[in-house]
């Protein structure tokens, strides 16, 4: 999706410029024009960032108030854009541990859907939809999901818009509302995990019997039961926010949360070393182990 934007915003870039230096030389030579509304059209539809350097290389449409307004306008407008999107492709790939618990075995199938991916495991009545981390590839997350459809439920790993949660945060509703299980759970891994914990503040508590935050925390009210993991080398993990999420359970009884010693931030998935992250004195393998261990105990 991103490298389709990117490559769209340059050819349009690209046709507009050529537009606005073609319509110069008809100009020139007074021959039919370009009409000025297909150039504010192109200009609009991510053309701004072309259209404003030919303005100024062609001298062309520099008097005229509508293009000395509305295309600096489309341009800066795109370039935000262009920035964003530039920003959002440099994210963290899954590695080959991540990809090869990606294929099916024969306890769990693993195949694509709508919303992502399922790990069909030996569950019948629970499912357990997980939000991905901000600028991780969702697959990075298969080994410990691949291990979760196996033992506990059945696994939805939501691939993301951008690889970023917030642009789908309400994408467990098609989920939940396209399958029958008697239970769901739902959870994520830092912005994933927030994104999640947003999901669940807004919408009914009938449909979901608990949040599971890998490495995040909520910041709205939850009427559910939360488990919250995180590792002690964890440096990205806000501990001010996390500390308050005791405050947002409706009882005490209702949250859990449990330090993995040893563990870190990126280590609940498989994409390697997150930039101002800590370092683990564990294994991503056995990070991972304990986790699941937590969470089988938990789920109970």
């Amino acid at each position: 999706m991103i490298k389709t934007l990117l490559t769209i915003i340059f050819i349009m870039s690209l046709f507009t410029f050529i537009l606005f230096g073609l319509d110069k030389q008809k100009a020139i030579h007074h021959k039919w024009r370009i009409p000025e509304a297909i150039l504010l059209i192109f200009s609009f539809l991510l053309g701004g960032i072309g259209a404003l350097p030919a303005m100024l290389i062609f001298h062309h449409k520099t008097r005229k108030w509508k293009f000395r307004i509305l295309v600096p306008f489309f341009a800066l407008f795109q370039l935000i854009l262009l920035v964003f999107l530039l920003w959002a492709s440099d994210y963290y790939h899954a590695d080959q541990t991540a990809l090869e618990a990606m294929i099916p075995d024969d306890k769990v199938k693993v195949r694509t859907v709508s919303t992502g991916w399922v790990f069909d495991g030996p569950s019948e009545d629970t499912a357990f939809i997980f939000y991905p981390g901000a600028k991780v590839e969702a697959v990075s997350y298969g080994p410990i999901l691949h291990e979760i459809a196996r033992k506990e439920a059945d696994v939805y790993l939501v691939d993301m818009p951008m690889n970023l949660a917030f642009f789908g945060i309400n994408r467990a509703d098609q989920i939940i509302n396209s399958t029958s299980y008697d239970h769901y759970y739902l959870g994520g891994h830092s912005l994933g995990g927030a994104m999640a914990a947003m999901y669940a503040a807004d919408h009914d508590s009938d449909s979901l019997e608990g949040l599971i935050l890998f490495a995040a925390y909520p910041i709205k009210n939850l009427d559910i039961d939360v488990l919250l993991l995180y590792g002690s080398q964890d440096r990205i993990l806000n501990m001010d926010k996390v500390n308050t999420v005791e405050e947002l359970a409706p009882e005490p009884g209702q949250y859990s949360k449990y330090i993995i010693e040893g563990g870190n931030h990126a280590q609940f998935g498989n994409y390697g070393k997150q930039k101002g992250d800590g370092q683990a004195w564990i294994s991503a393998v056995d990070q991972q182990k304990e986790a699941l261990q937590l969470l089988s105990n938990w789920w109970k």
